[in-house]
């Protein structure tokens, strides 16, 4: 087996409980500030916990890693 086709059988599934979707443009807190970002992947512990990987800011990127869906205030508006 190929190392590529390996890779299909341990591809992550996104959580079916997730609030927030791929590509979703929400507003957060962080830091004590507003900010906003997109989300770019989520997973669920074995508690059932859903955390989110989520990227901020605009030429330059930078990701934020198991995010808690608690600290997600919604999705931004236009």
């Amino acid at each position: 087996i190929k190392a590529g086709k390996l890779m299909l059988f341990f591809k992550k599934k996104y959580p079916k409980e997730a609030k927030y979707q791929k590509k979703d443009f929400v507003n957060f807190r962080r830091r004590g500030e507003l900010c906003f970002g997109w989300i770019y992947d989520a997973k669920a512990d074995k508690s059932g916990k859903i955390t989110y990987t989520m990227q901020i800011g605009g030429q330059c990127p930078a990701f934020l890693y198991d995010f808690p869906e608690e600290d997600i205030v919604g999705l931004k508006k236009d």
